[in-house]
C-alpha cells in the first residue's frame, strides 16, 4: 500500500533507538510524528519519547501510551536509568539555526545532564566576522526548544541538527577570530567552556559538502540558470541585495528611460530585464559570491531537512556555479537565483510605493546632458553610507547586529 504519510518510511518505522533522531529530522512536526506512531501501535517508539523526549512531542508520547494500553498494546518498558548509563557521545546535541536575511546563524550545543536538563550555548554570528550574541546556562529540554523557536520566528523553517565537532570548529573559528584581532567577546561564554574543551583540532567538512548531494554530471549550468524558484523556499524568501545597489539599478534604468519616460510596456520590460541583469553582474562581486555561497552551505542544511536530497542537489548545483561565475564565462546575471535578488526588490518597492515603482529620471543642469546628470545621481549613491547584507558591514535591512528574533537570557 502507498505511503501517504508526510513521513519517510523510515521515520514512521523507528524504533526505540531511532526515536529521538527521528523526532529531531521531523523538526516542528515532531508531535505529528508521534501521532502517526500511536495510530501505527509503534508502542516501542511512543515509550522512548515519553521518557527521553521533549516539549510538545514528549507530552503526546505520554497520552498516547496510555491509548496504547487502553487498546491492548504491550508496551515495552524503558528503565529510567537508561539516560545514566548512555554513552557520552550520545548525551551531546548540536543544532544549526540557518542565516537569516542579515546572514546572522546561529549554533547550539547542549549536554544532556543526569537532571534531564541541558547545559546549552547559543552563539549567533556571521560568517567570517565576529561573534555578536552567546547565551549560555542550565536549560530544560522543553526550554531549550522554545529558545530555538522563538529564534528563528517566523522563518519557515526549524533548528537543524548537525555533528557535534563541526558545530564545535564552528564557534572555535569565531573565537580564534576575536583573539588573532583581540577585539572584545561578548559574555555568555562562562559555563561554556566545556562544551568546546574536546573541539577538534583540524575543522570537519561542512555536512552539507557531502558526496551524495552532488548534482548530476552536467547538470549544475542548467540547474543553476533555472534557479529562481529558490526564492521560494524560506530560508532565502527574505534574501536582498544591498539598498545601495538597488537605487543604482533604479537610475540606470531612468537614464535608459531619458527625459520623457516610455509607456509602453514593450519598451519598458527589455530594458528593466536589460539593467537587472546588469546590477546582478555589478553587484555580485568575487567576494560577494563568496560569502553568499558560504552562506547557502549553511541554509542548504535546512533545505536537506525540510526537502530532502533532491532539492539538495538542485542547491548544490547552484552553489558551485556561483562559485565558478566570472564576468566573461557564467556570468552572474545568467545564474536565476542571483538574478532574482533584484526581482524581488523591485516588487517589494511597488508594493511599498502603491502598486508603482517610481524610477528617479535624472533632471540635467542647464547644459548638461541627461547622461552625465545620472552619471552624478550615480555617483552620490555609490558614496552613501549603508550596510550591505553580503558586503563587509552586514545588512542593509535591519541595520542591526541582532538576529532577527532575539531572545532573551534563557538561564
Amino acid at each position: 500500500m502507498q505511503n501517504t504519510s508526510r513521513f519517510a518510511p523510515d521515520q514512521l518505522g523507528a524504533g526505540a533507538d531511532q526515536a529521538l533522531s527521528s523526532l529531531a529530522q521531523a523538526g516542528n512536526d515532531a508531535a505529528l510524528l508521534v501521532e502517526e506512531w500511536i495510530k501505527a501501535r509503534n508502542a516501542a517508539a511512543v515509550q522512548a519519547t515519553a521518557e527521553l523526549g521533549t516539549g510538545v512531542a514528549r507530552k503526546t508520547a505520554r497520552r498516547g501510551l496510555n491509548v496504547l494500553k487502553s487498546r491492548g498494546v504491550d508496551v515495552p518498558s524503558t528503565p529510567r536509568t537508561a539516560r545514566i548509563v548512555a554513552p557520552a557521545s550520545n548525551l551531546r546535541e548540536a543544532w544549526l539555526l540557518a542565516p537569516d536575511p542579515n546572514g546572522v546563524v546561529g549554533i547550539v550545543l547542549a549536554e544532556r545532564q543526569v537532571s534531564g536538563s541541558y547545559q546549552a550555548c547559543i552563539a549567533y554570528f556571521r560568517e567570517a566576522r565576529e561573534v555578536l550574541r552567546v547565551q549560555s546556562g542550565l536549560l530544560s529540554g522543553s526550554r531549550l526548544e522554545k529558545t530555538m523557536r522563538d529564534a528563528l520566528g517566523s522563518s519557515g523553517y526549524a533548528p537543524v541538527q548537525v555533528p557535534w565537532g563541526w558545530a564545535q570548529s564552528r564557534l572555535a573559528e569565531r573565537r580564534a577570530w576575536h583573539a588573532a584581532r583581540k577585539v572584545a567577546e561578548p559574555l555568555g561564554w562562562m559555563g561554556a567552556e566545556k562544551l568546546l574543551a574536546d573541539c577538534p583540532a583540524e575543522a570537519p567538512p561542512h555536512p552539507f559538502e557531502d558526496p551524495r548531494l552532488q548534482p548530476p554530471a552536467g547538470a549544475a549550468d542548467g540547474l543553476a540558470r533555472d534557479s529562481s524558484h529558490l526564492h521560494q523556499w524560506p530560508e532565502f524568501r527574505s534574501w536582498l541585495p544591498g539598498d545601495r545597489s538597488v537605487q543604482e539599478m533604479l537610475l540606470q534604468i531612468g537614464r535608459k528611460f531619458g527625459p520623457t519616460p516610455p509607456t509602453a510596456k514593450e519598451v519598458i520590460d527589455p530594458i528593466i530585464k536589460e539593467q537587472i541583469a546588469a546590477a546582478t553582474d555589478r553587484y555580485f562581486t568575487p567576494e560577494r559570491r563568496a560569502t553568499l555561497a558560504n552562506r547557502m552551505l549553511d541554509s542548504g542544511l535546512s533545505v536537506l531537512a525540510r526537502l530532502g536530497e533532491e532539492a539538495a542537489q538542485q542547491l548544490t548545483a547552484v552553489i558551485q556555479v556561483i562559485r565558478g561565475a566570472g564576468l566573461i564565462t557564467n556570468p552572474p546575471s545568467e545564474i536565476g537565483f542571483l538574478t532574482t535578488f533584484f526581482d524581488k526588490a523591485m516588487a517589494m518597492l511597488a508594493v511599498q510605493q502603491g502598486g508603482r515603482l517610481r524610477v528617479p529620471i535624472p533632471a540635467p543642469a542647464p547644459g548638461q546632458s541627461a547622461e552625465a546628470a545620472a552619471a552624478v545621481e550615480t555617483a552620490g549613491a555609490d558614496d552613501a553610507g549603508e550596510e550591505d547584507p553580503l558586503g563587509p558591514e552586514g545588512s542593509a535591512q535591519a541595520g542591526s547586529d541582532t538576529p532577527a528574533a532575539n531572545p532573551e537570557n534563557p538561564a
